[in-house]
């Protein structure tokens, strides 16, 4: 019975630990914004994501080909931030083809928090395998 009772401590230890660090690489690895949305409920939605920035441009990645929001840019392309504790607005475009250039910006903005994370998904985050859109934003 004493083996039961280590395996459960080491499994509800070892839980903790990846959500420990999985939050810690995410939140205070780099820049955090908040992304203002709408969702499918047509209500409005706070979302906390990376952003990278390059030749006056920005851009966050936050959803596949799937995702509602994704789908709706095309007819409501208009998005705000909270950068830096002020609200800024974009309008928002996919940018599939920008996927690679927002991969190396991020690697090289979010150094070791980005390979915790990438670590953490097992491989799913890593450019190879991401499914996420990337979205450019333009000042409004």
């Amino acid at each position: 019975m004493k083996i039961v009772y280590k395996l459960i401590i080491a499994f509800i230890a070892i839980s903790i630990f990846y959500v420990s660090l999985n939050f810690a690489a995410s939140e205070l690895g780099g820049e955090v914004v908040q992304l203002i949305r709408n969702d499918s409920e047509g209500s409005t939605k706070n979302i906390r994501v990376w952003i990278v920035d390059a030749r006056n441009q920005a851009w966050i990645e936050h959803g596949d080909i799937n995702s509602y929001w994704i789908n709706r840019l095309s007819s409501e392309p208009k998005v705000s931030l909270i950068r830096g504790g002020v609200e800024i607005k974009y309008t928002a475009v996919t940018d599939i083809d920008s996927h690679e250039i927002y991969h190396d910006l991020r690697r090289e903005k979010y150094g070791i928090a980005d390979r915790i994370i990438e670590l953490l998904s097992f491989g799913a985050a890593h450019r190879n395998n991401c499914t996420g859109i990337p979205v450019r934003l333009d000042p409004v």
